[in-house]
């Protein structure tokens, strides 16, 4: 049935059940909603005998905020003392499980990350807040940006080759942005990357290999890594030769994130 801001106000007058709403999550559902992104997916919202909402809240709240309807079902009669047992046993959707059910099945996970990496970088927040509750993604966010960036698939199989050095859903992301600007830059940051033999150490792909050798291995800071990443494929478009790469984040006078110039 079609629940409207108007029903969707009734509902709740009625609720007999007034538990805390996490507004951070009324306005990730908002936003789908005024987006044009919310999608009838069999979920429904229960109605106990008591008319207390069990199940749906959230959701109801998103309704009369958006002013949009949205298409569900409503099952009425439920047992209030089941409310015990509602969203106890559900296992998350994952951005891989997104990309998967795309038809993508190979480097689902690493696919799905160089995505979340790709939207965080486009997004106005920028990468620095990535951590942030605002800056979070949604999996249709996901799914929509496989369907606008195909290229995606093979800058994962290309960073694949490099999964011992980096973690592929970063490797990737880089590679396809300065693909998308450079190809030619692209492909050299990935060949020294992966076998450095003939490059002297002043060139920058070179410094960023020893980054990534250095201590730390996969649990360095993505927001470091990435940053690196954007310095030296900024020094190497300009031709440079460097004797340090860094990014000082911290400190009295931090660096801002680095702007990819490429």
């Amino acid at each position: 049935m079609t629940v409207t801001p108007e029903m969707a106000l009734e509902l709740l007058d009625a609720n007999t059940m007034n538990r805390p709403i996490r507004q951070v999550h009324v306005r990730r559902i908002t936003r789908e909603i005024k987006e044009g992104r919310w999608q009838f997916n069999g979920d429904t919202i229960k109605i106990a005998d008591t008319n207390a909402v069990l199940d749906g809240q959230h959701r109801l709240w998103a309704v009369i905020e958006a002013k949009v309807p949205i298409e569900t079902v409503i099952v009425r009669g439920v047992p209030v003392g089941a409310f015990t047992t509602i969203d106890t046993i559900r296992a998350s959707r994952s951005f891989g499980d997104v990309i998967a059910g795309g038809g993508q099945i190979r480097h689902r996970n690493a696919i799905g990350g160089a995505l979340a990496w790709l939207l965080r970088w486009q997004s106005k927040e920028g990468l620095e807040s990535y951590k942030s509750p605002s800056s979070r993604l949604e999996n249709s966010d996901i799914s929509q940006a496989f369907d606008n960036n195909p290229g995606i698939v093979r800058a994962v199989e290309v960073a694949q080759r490099l999964r011992s050095l980096c973690n592929p859903s970063i490797t990737a992301f880089v590679y396809y942005v300065l693909s998308n600007r450079n190809e030619e830059l692209a492909e050299r940051m990935i060949a020294t990357l992966d076998d450095p033999a003939g490059i002297g150490i002043g060139d920058p792909y070179f410094r960023l290999r020893s980054y990534l050798t250095g201590g730390g291995g996969k649990t360095k800071d993505p927001l470091v890594t990435i940053a690196l990443f954007f310095k030296a494929s900024n020094s190497a478009y300009a031709g440079e030769k460097i004797k340090l790469l860094s990014w000082r984040n911290q400190g009295k006078t931090p660096e801002a994130f680095p702007v990819l110039k490429v």
